[in-house]
């Protein structure tokens, strides 16, 4: 994997014409050498790759257990696609707005299973009150959204997958 990614830092160093992630780091890399390093250009790929792969296939990985867990759930989906699609071809994008069931089954994994539990830190931008705690300006603050989708005083069964 390193060797790929330094290719690919390689190749936008020598063509310098781009408008990616990668030309936007080189560019870093000129005016601050100390804090862009190869090394963190590196890394700094790997978690963008890590995100935009592991999300959607620990997602996805969460809604199959869920559903394998729950047969029932499973078997009306899967009639609810095939009077929509039937066999002959897969389901296309356009056929999500008319598959409640299945939007259904998306949510309550992303509410259940989300794959990034803690959401992007914010900032204070001032002194304020949250859930009776005084938050000093300038303290980062995460939002743990797992606790949030497993509230009961929001969800009835906050642990339940709630498809109807």
């Amino acid at each position: 994997m390193d060797a790929f990614l330094q290719g690919l830092i390689e190749e936008h160093r020598h063509n310098k014409n781009g408008n990616t992630m990668i030309d936007h780091l080189l560019s870093l890399q000129e005016s601050q050498p100390e804090y862009y390093t190869d090394t963190i250009i590196k890394g700094i790929m790997t978690v963008m790759l890590n995100a935009g792969t592991n999300t959607s296939a620990v997602t996805i990985e969460w809604a199959l257990s869920a559903l394998l867990n729950h047969q029932e759930k499973l078997e009306r989906a899967k009639a609810k696609i095939d009077s929509l699609v039937g066999n002959d071809r897969l389901v296309v994008e356009s056929d999500l707005s008319k598959l409640h069931y299945l939007q259904a089954i998306i949510s309550e994994t992303f509410r259940l299973f989300p794959a990034a539990p803690l959401l992007v830190p914010h900032e204070a931008s001032d002194n304020c009150k949250i859930g009776g705690y005084d938050i000093p300006r300038g303290t980062i603050l995460l939002i743990n959204a797992w606790t949030l989708h497993r509230d009961p005083t929001v969800w009835d069964e906050p642990t339940s997958l709630k498809l109807e």
